[in-house]
């Protein structure tokens, strides 16, 4: 699959200057709007299928990490299959997939109350959404300037927070759920997710002319090998990209592991407000939202590597301690912990220049980079609550110092990204021209990637 690059071209508008190529304009819409549809369901499903469906709080996580398994297989296979199908041909694999398998879920699992039908729906449904926005990054990477590659990731993550961790939770509990009930709410998400698939299928596609794995041939099942399997050589080829892979389940680990112990001890013990965590942890999402995007600029501004280093490792550090620290010193005030949510939610933004830092780590083989950030999104989903139980004996205290300084240890070995050889610089050129050669200068072979 090749590049399309726009660096240095005489029509290069106010759009390509954001980092957002005019082809792909309606992808990040598209984003949005499958994503809200995506994750209505996040904020009550569980209570729901407990008490209407009478499911056991340990069949719900049974199920949830089945799809969480699928997840991190997804995201995977959506950078490797980028290389060998071409982008777009993941994301409507992704949509169709997405719509199959929410079909089992509802009408043959939910609505008749089987539980196995709902595990298997609910499980291969995580084959969506994966190959439909993360292979719209993989071609994010493939078709944005170096230069602006930041900023243009920036924009990816904020439209995917937007849609899954803002839109998707307000508009069930403010309009849906009031209106419809949680079943109709449910059904109610195929709206969303058709729109934004189908913004995908007519209006997001490289111009004519330009060449595109998507417009050839279906690719062979020995193409299609040989892409999942780049998505794990690509570690041998370049060594580096494991490390950005173990940065990446670093970024989020703290993220979904708090929900697991720090909540229940600042309500159960501390004695907050459960209506009050929750406006915290609605808020420090929110924040993250709009962080994701200007994380982007700055990383392309002052470096991506120092970004990441810095404002993400030993900022989510600080702000994760302080979470505890406030609650544990100040009884649970909640202004100050709202303070360090915030700053939490912030400090996870940083980490969005990764997505243009692994690309240039492998150039010729940028959908496969971009298929071990990717995993290591999802392995996050594991690692996270996967060390509580490992170091449940510290304490609530001692575990949010472990997280803290797990996420010191991940800034440091960011730097391990900074220089390379051969242009394999993902670092702190995330200035102008810096570790991609000359200014006009396009990569010799083919060329594609957040919270």
């Amino acid at each position: 699959m090749s590049t399309m690059s726009t660096k240095g071209s005489p029509s290069e508008g106010f759009l390509e200057r954001q980092g957002i190529a005019r082809h792909l304009l309606w992808g990040f819409v598209a984003v949005i709007l499958f994503q809200t549809g995506n994750g209505m369901e996040l904020g009550f499903y569980s209570h729901f299928l407990q008490a209407t469906k009478g499911l056991t709080s340990g069949q719900v996580a049974f199920m949830t990490a089945a799809y969480g398994i699928v997840i991190a297989i997804a995201s995977w296979f959506s950078g490797s299959l980028a290389d060998a199908w071409g982008s777009r041909r993941v994301m409507l694999l992704g949509f169709a997939a997405w719509l199959v398998f929410e079909l089992v879920f509802l009408w043959g699992g939910v609505t008749t109350g089987t539980y196995w039908v709902m595990v298997t729906g609910y499980a291969l449904r995580g084959f969506g959404y994966p190959l439909f926005c993360y292979g719209f990054l993989a071609w994010v990477t493939m078709d944005t300037p170096p230069e602006h590659l930041g900023r243009g990731v920036g924009w990816f993550w904020f439209a995917q927070a937007l849609g899954m961790g803002a839109l998707g939770a307000y508009i069930p509990s403010w309009f849906l759920i009031p209106a419809l009930g949680e079943m109709g709410t449910l059904w109610t998400s195929f709206i969303f997710v058709i729109a934004g698939g189908l913004l995908a299928v007519f209006l997001v596609r490289r111009p004519k002319g330009l060449q595109d794995a998507d417009q050839g041939a279906a690719p062979s099942v020995s193409e299609t090998i040989g892409g999942l399997v780049s998505g794990v050589t690509v570690l041998s080829d370049h060594p580096k990209t494991a490390i950005g892979g173990v940065v990446r389940i670093i970024n989020q680990a703290a993220y979904f592991a708090i929900p697991v112990f720090f909540a229940p001890w600042i309500v159960g013990t501390v004695g907050m407000d459960q209506e009050r965590w929750l406006t915290i942890w609605g808020t420090l999402n929110l924040a993250n939202v709009f962080a994701n995007l200007a994380f982007g600029y700055i990383g392309d501004a002052i470096g991506r590597v120092r970004t990441v280093a810095w404002f993400g490792g030993l900022g989510c550090g600080i702000a994760v301690f302080l979470m505890w620290w406030f609650a544990h010193s100040l009884n649970g005030s909640f202004a100050a912990v709202m303070g360090a949510g915030i700053m939490f939610g912030i400090c996870l933004a940083a980490y969005v220049p990764l997505s243009a830092i692994m690309p240039m780590l492998a150039p010729e083989q940028k959908g496969s980079a971009v298929a071990i950030l990717n995993l290591g999104a999802g392995l996050s989903n594991f690692v996270g609550p996967a060390l509580v139980t490992l170091a449940g004996p510290l304490g609530v205290g001692g575990l949010m110092i472990f997280y803290a300084v797990l996420h010191v240890v991940g800034g440091g070995l960011t730097y391990g990204l900074k220089a390379g050889d051969g242009g394999e610089d993902g670092g702190d050129p995330g200035r102008p021209g810096a570790g991609t050669g000359s200014p006009d200068s396009t990569p010799a072979s083919p060329d594609p990637l957040s919270v």
